[in-house]
C-alpha cells in the first residue's frame, strides 16, 4: 500500500475515533464521572504487530477462583512499557466501550459494562484488584463519598449500594431527592450527581435535568449551578478530580441572570455562525463550572462545549468543541485547579490532524488521557508522552507503530484494545 494513502486512511479512521470518543462521552456511562478523569470509549485498535506484543512474566492474569486480576507495572517516572495481552476473561478485555477509573482514599475502583451488565473491580495497589459482587444490574454509577465508595445501580429501578472498604457492599435503598440518575462524582466534601426526569410521552416528552447534593449518596438535595439555565437535550455532567467537583453542559438560549457571554470562536465564520445558532435557540455552546463544595458554584465563563476532563497531578485537560461542529476536537488547558482555562491551539504534543478530502473536522491527530496523577499522550504514528502538567511532556517508548484511538491509563500502566502496557 501506498505510505501516503495509508496515513491518509489511518487519519480518517483517527477522526471518525474522536467523534464517537466525543459521542460517547455525552452520553450515560457505565461508571461516574468523577474521581480519576473518565477515559473515552475503549475502541479495538487497529491489529497490533505481533513484534510489539510480547509474552512477558508479568502478563496480567485472571483468577475465577479468587475473582481478582492483576495489572503491574511502574506508578511513577515512566519510560516505557512491556506489553502483553490481557487473559481471555479480564474484564478489560470483555468490557463493552466506557470502562472508567475512580481513585479514592484507600485506592481504585475500575467500573463499566461487559456484555450489557455492570462490573465494578477495586484496588488499594492498582495491582491486585478484586470483583465486586454484592450488586448486578445493567449499570453502576460509582463515585467516592466521604466514607467509602458510592454505587447506584440499575436503570429503571435505581439502588443505593455503599462501601466503606471497597469489599463489603451494603444495600441502602433507592435514591431519594433524584431522578434517574446520569452521572456522579465524590470529594472529601460529599456528592454531586446530575439527572434528568420526562414530562410528556412520545415526540412530545420533554426532559427536565437537575443537579444535587449528597453526603451519603441516598438523600439529595438539589443545588442551583447559575440561574437562568436552560440545559439542551444532552444535559448537564459532573466530574470530579483534585478535590474539586465540576459540572459541564451545552444550553441552547441565552442565560437570563444577565451574566456577560463571551464567544472564544474559531474564527469569524464559525462565529457568525454561532451566534444565529444561539439566536435561533440551537444547541451550540457550553459551560463549564467549579466548586470545592458542592454546593456553591463558579463559572469559568461561556466557552466551547466540554465533554470531558482529564486530571492530572499538576494540571488538567478539557476535551472541547462547538456544538454545531460535529466531530471538532479542540484541548484546554488549566494549571490552577480548573478555575481559569487556556486553548491549546497547538494541541500539544500530538499536533493537528490534517484534514482530508472529505473530511470537515479537525483535532489532536492521537488521544490524551490519564490515571489521575500521569497523562500519557499517545499520536497515531507511535509516538507517545506523559507529563505531570499536560504542559511539559516526556517522550517515552511506546513500541506500537499502528494508531490508538482511545486508551485507559490505569495506576501501573496502559490499556489499548486487549493489551496490557505495564509501566517501567
Amino acid at each position: 500500500m501506498d505510505p501516503i494513502a495509508h496515513r491518509s486512511r489511518l487519519r480518517i479512521g483517527h477522526l471518525a475515533g474522536l467523534a464517537v470518543g466525543l459521542a460517547a462521552a455525552a452520553l450515560v456511562s457505565a461508571c461516574s464521572m468523577g474521581g480519576a478523569s473518565p477515559s473515552p470509549a475503549i475502541q479495538a485498535s487497529a491489529s497490533r504487530s505481533a513484534a510489539t506484543v510480547s509474552s512477558q512474566p508479568s502478563t496480567p492474569t485472571l483468577g475465577p477462583a479468587t475473582g481478582s486480576f492483576t495489572t503491574p507495572g511502574a506508578t511513577a517516572n515512566w519510560t516505557d512499557f512491556s506489553w502483553s495481552q490481557l487473559a481471555a476473561g479480564s474484564p478489560l478485555t470483555t468490557a463493552d466501550p466506557g470502562v472508567q477509573l475512580v481513585t479514592w482514599r484507600r485506592g481504585y475502583a475500575a467500573c463499566g459494562t461487559a456484555n450489557g451488565a455492570a462490573f465494578v473491580w477495586t484496588s488499594t495497589d492498582g495491582q491486585t484488584w478484586t470483583q465486586v459482587t454484592a450488586f448486578t444490574g445493567e449499570r453502576a454509577l460509582v463515585a467516592a463519598s466521604p466514607t467509602g465508595l458510592v454505587a447506584i445501580v440499575g436503570m429503571a429501578s435505581e439502588i443505593v449500594w455503599t462501601s466503606s472498604d471497597g469489599i463489603a457492599w451494603h444495600d441502602a435503598g433507592p435514591p431519594a431527592g433524584l431522578e434517574s440518575v446520569d452521572s456522579i462524582a465524590g470529594t472529601s466534601a460529599g456528592m454531586v450527581a446530575t439527572g434528568h426526569s420526562l414530562s410528556g410521552s412520545g415526540k412530545s416528552a420533554t426532559g427536565h435535568y437537575s443537579v444535587a447534593f449528597s453526603t451519603d449518596g441516598v438523600n439529595w438535595t438539589p443545588v442551583n449551578v447559575q440561574g437562568g439555565i436552560t440545559w439542551d437535550e444532552v444535559g448537564p455532567r459532573v466530574q470530579s478530580g483534585n478535590g474539586r467537583f465540576f459540572v459541564m453542559g451545552g444550553y441552547p438560549g441565552i442565560l437570563t441572570s444577565g451574566s456577560p457571554r463571551r464567544f472564544d470562536l474559531l474564527d469569524s465564520t464559525r462565529a457568525a455562525g454561532s451566534r444565529s445558532l444561539m439566536g435561533s435557540g440551537a444547541s451550540g455552546k457550553g459551560g463549564l463550572w467549579w466548586s470545592d463544595d458542592g454546593r456553591t458554584w463558579t463559572s469559568t465563563g461561556d466557552w466551547a462545549y466540554a465533554s470531558k476532563i482529564v486530571f492530572g497531578r499538576d494540571g488538567l485537560v478539557a476535551y472541547s468543541g462547538p456544538r454545531q461542529i460535529p466531530g471538532y476536537v479542540s484541548l484546554s488547558l488549566s494549571t490552577d485547579g480548573g478555575k481559569t482555562w487556556q486553548a491549546d491551539t497547538n494541541l500539544e504534543p500530538l499536533g493537528a490532524t490534517v484534514c482530508g478530502q472529505g473530511e470537515c473536522t479537525q483535532g489532536p491527530d492521537g488521544v490524551i488521557d490519564s490515571n489521575g496523577t500521569v497523562f500519557v499522550a499517545v499520536k497515531t504514528d507511535g509516538k507517545a508522552w506523559v507529563s505531570y502538567d499536560a504542559r511539559t511532556w516526556k517522550a517515552v517508548t511506546w513500541s506500537d507503530a499502528f494508531p490508538v484511538y482511545s486508551i485507559l491509563v490505569l495506576p501501573r500502566g496502559v490499556v489499548a484494545g486487549s493489551t496490557f502496557g505495564a509501566a517501567g
